[in-house]
This record gives structure tokens, sequence and C-alpha cells, in this order.
């Protein structure tokens, strides 16, 4: 998982790489036309030479006219020459994958959009390899592998309780942002808890807050190693940094990591810090027994987590009913 500088650092590659490709075109083409139309060089030679003169012109604070007047018979000469042979001047220029910055990665004085947008596409790309799940949205949800039968304990038909939770979790992703609250999704195997956390994650996404997701068990492990082997570069603080402070935190599937007092100690410093800088979290876990919680995590954990909206999810593992679908 990359560092938040790190996925600007990649963004901002991946723009100024545009900006290279779209300049290098753009020679190629007027390579090509300077080679169809004998006159082209000296024509463009005149019109960059009549630019420096009226340039010139206007910083001693000269009079421009004369220089202006030549600059645009310059111009209409070398166009003249192009539309002779079917090419627009517009030809010869540089086409920039985005027209606010053109791809420099900075508009009136600020990152520009594209380089955001790079940023989240990078980010989603990043999540869909960890969770093996696309970034989608609650639209590709489908109740129909909810059955339709009243559980055992609510008495209420299993799709309509489902439908009612999806619809809430809906609502939370459209209305998303950094006073939003903390949900823990708790349910069975394979019954859409992590497929409606990566909804709530492309919607976040997409009004441009920074989502992290990872699994807990390589999260864990990952400190876990750092902490207790060689981390030279210090890389165990900078995942931690940047786990804490995103602006969401997607920790899936809690209680199938290797539990020890460090995975403990870590798991509040973390619930802590994010509680600290009011940053939303979102928890999946397969433990619905809110003792084994206390008795997994200390009651430390626990109260922390008690504090997390709950969502419950109910159901037949989708994934088995996908497998035997024709």
């Amino acid at each position: 998982m990359r560092t938040r500088n790190e996925l600007y650092q990649a963004a901002m590659r991946t723009v100024s790489a545009r900006r290279q490709k779209a300049r290098a075109r753009a020679e190629d083409a007027r390579a090509e036309a300077r080679a169809a139309i004998p006159a082209l060089k000296a024509a463009e030679d005149q019109v960059t030479a009549c630019g420096v003169r009226c340039a010139l012109a206007g910083a001693r604070g000269a009079d421009r006219t004369s220089a202006a007047s030549a600059l645009a018979a310059a111009r209409q000469k070398r166009d003249a020459l192009l539309a002779a042979s079917g090419r627009s001047p517009l030809a010869l220029e540089p086409k920039y994958t985005c027209s606010l910055c053109q791809d420099t990665g900075v508009a009136d004085g600020k990152t520009c959009v594209c380089v955001r947008r790079e940023m989240q596409r990078l980010r989603r790309e990043e999540i869909e390899a960890m969770s093996s799940l696309s970034v989608t949205s609650f639209d590709t949800m489908k109740l129909d592998y909810y059955p339709n039968t009243p559980d055992p304990k609510t008495g209420r038909s299993v799709r309509q309780y489902m439908a009612e939770l999806l619809a809430d979790l809906r609502d939370y992703a459209e209305e998303f942002d950094l006073d939003s609250e903390n949900l823990m999704l708790t349910g069975n195997a394979g019954l859409g808890k992590t497929h409606a956390a990566l909804a709530v994650a492309g919607a976040a996404l997409d009004k441009g807050y920074d989502v992290i997701y990872i699994s807990s068990p390589d999260f864990f492990s990952r400190v876990e190693t750092l902490h207790f082997g060689s981390d030279p570069a210090g890389e165990k603080d900078a995942l931690l940094d940047t786990v804490g402070g995103a602006d969401l935190l997607i920790l899936d599937d809690l209680g199938t990591e290797f539990n020890s007092s460090f995975v403990i100690s870590t798991l509040y410093s973390l619930l802590n810090d994010r509680l600290g800088r009011r940053r939303p979290t979102i928890l999946t876990s397969n433990i619905v027994d809110g003792t084994l919680l206390e008795k997994l995590y200390t009651e430390k954990v626990a109260s922390r987590i008690s504090a997390f909206v709950p969502y419950r999810f109910l159901g037949d593992d989708i994934r088995l009913k996908k497998a035997l679908e024709p």
C-alpha cells in the first residue's frame, strides 16, 4: 500500500509521461509536415522571430502595433501553407490530455484535478488488487441471493431485512464525509460484507477522499514483521501513519489474524488514533458474539468497537450460491 505522498508522486509521473508523449507526437507531426511542405520551416521561423520582436517591444514599453501586425501576417502565411496541404495549424500543437494544466499537474497554482483523479484511479486499482474484488456500487448487490424466508431469531424476512440494511449503507455512502460514523459489519462468511464496504469505498473515492483497504491478517502480519525484524527505512511507522490518517479505513476480516498481545496493542492504538483524528473506519468481521470479541481483544478494544454502528448481515453464503449457478 502506498502512502498518500507516494500516490501523489506516482500520479505526477503518469501526468508527466502524458505531457512528454503529447509533445513528442507534436514534434513528429511537425517533422512530417516540414518534409511535405518545403516552405514551412522558413514560415515557422518567421513566426518565432516576429514573436520575439513583439515580446521585446512589450518589455521595453514601446508601441507593439507594427510588431503585432508582422506577427499576425507571419502566422497567416504559415497557416495558409498548412491549409493548402490539408492540415490544421492545431495539428502541430501538442494535444494534452488535460486542458486545464496541459499535463503539468498544476492549475492556478494548485494540484490539478487530473492529478487527483489519477490518484483515485491508482488507489482504486490498489484496493482491487488487495481485496480481489472490484470497487463497485450497491447496484451490483442482488437481493435475490438473500432468502425470502423468516430469520429464526428476528422472525423477519431475511431479504427484506437485508434490503433495508443495504439501503442504509447506500445512504451512508452517498452522504460520506469525514464526519461519517464508524461502522462494524458483522455476519457469517459470504454475505456481502466486504462487497458493501467496497461500495462505500467507491463512493468515497469518487468524492475525492483517500481510502485505504487492507485485510486484518495482512496488516497485522506486516506490522509485526517490521516491528520484530529489520526496518531500516522506517516502513512500519509509514504504514501505521498511512492507515491511521486515511480519510476512510476499511479493515477487513477482523478476527482472522493471528492474535497476540502485540496485535491487540496495535489494534487498540490504531482505533484510538483514528478516533482522535476523527477519521471514519469500517470494520468487517465474522465474529457476531460481543462476548467472544471482548475475549479475543480485551475489554479496552471491545469498548472502542462498541462505539461503532453495528450492521449484522444475514442469509446464506452467496459465494457458494454463485459457484452452483449454471
